[in-house]
Order: C-alpha cells, then structure tokens, then sequence
C-alpha cells in the first residue's frame, strides 16, 4: 500500500511537508514556542517626513571639498553618488555611504565595463575609495542611526547622484567623514 501511495503524484510533496511541520514542533504539551523578532517583524523607525528634498538645495559641494574643511558641528550641503562598495546602504539603518563625483565608478572609462556592480568602485584602490567617501546616517533623538532602510528611498539606488544637506557629526585627520542628514535629493 505505501508503494501505491508513493507512486501517485504529488504525494512526496505532501509527505516532505508533513515531515517538516512535525519536525518543527518541537514543544513539550502545555509549553508555548516564544516568537522571535524577524527581520519581517523587527521594529522598523519613520523617517521624517521632510527628509525628501523635492529639488536639490543651492551650494551643494563634493565630498572632497567638503572633507578637505569640515569640522563637527558644520552645516553642509553635500553631493556625490552612492557606492564606495557592493551594499553602500547599511542593511536595517538609514545609513548610507557617498562617493565624490571625480572618482569615476567600474565601466566609465576603465578597463572593467562588464562590471555587474559598478557602484562598488573595485577597479579602483581601497584607499582611493576611501578618500573619496562620505557616510550619510538619519539619526534619531538619540544620535544613533534610524531603523530604517534608505535603499530606495525617495529614489535612492547605488550611482544615485544625491545632494544632501546636515550637519557634520565627525570630520576626522584620517579623512573620515560622517553626515546626520536632515535631507536628501536623489538627482
């Protein structure tokens, strides 16, 4: 009879499925499984509804010229593009990472023009990248970056070109360059 019922279609599917669910119930009687946050159901912040600029602010500079003189505490309103590596947005944080325009991205002009992330800059050194980027975070009351994706976001995507305005929250020697953004235009 087991044979029978193996041969008629479908049936495997079921059996596989039925296994599963059994093996996934694993309580004891009386005992309840406690849910854990999934990605899915994890809290998730709203940003603010004035972060999407609806036109680029005036006096933008590039990255380069903005980390050549910022200090904490600055207003700047800066532009590049998004990319500096394969995920320039920070999974679950309105975070981002901008590049200066004058690099030029894998396939404008150098020898990777297959390149399936360009946004990525590999063809380029790591400290060049480095030199030439930004990270842009939303922050919260609490000076800690939102719980919130920004990839696509008012239209953000890797080699978005972007004008953002903020305030500077760390400008190193190093050359490191952190920007709370109150806004953001993707061009």
């Amino acid at each position: 009879m087991m044979n029978q019922l193996l041969k008629r279609p479908g049936f495997s599917f079921v059996a596989v499925l039925a296994a599963v669910i059994v093996a996934g119930c694993d309580n004891r009687p009386g005992e309840t499984a406690q849910q854990q946050p999934t990605p899915a159901t994890a809290a998730v912040d709203a940003l603010p509804s004035a972060l999407a600029l609806p036109d680029a602010p005036p006096g933008a500079k590039d990255v380069l010229a903005v980390k050549k003189d910022a200090k904490e505490g600055d207003a700047v309103v800066i532009r590049g593009r998004v990319g500096g590596s394969k995920s320039p947005f920070v999974d679950g944080r309105a975070s981002f990472q901008l590049v200066d325009r004058s690099l030029k991205a894998c396939g404008e002009g150098t020898a990777m023009d297959e390149c399936k992330t360009p946004w990525d800059y590999c063809c380029s050194e790591a400290k060049e990248v480095a030199a030439h980027s930004a990270t842009v975070q939303v922050v919260g009351a609490d000076g800690r970056p939102l719980h919130a994706g920004l990839s696509g976001f008012a239209g953000l995507k890797p080699l978005s070109d972007v004008t953002v305005t903020g305030t500077v929250a760390k400008a190193g020697q190093t050359g490191t360059l952190v920007v709370n953004a109150t806004g953001i235009h993707a061009n």
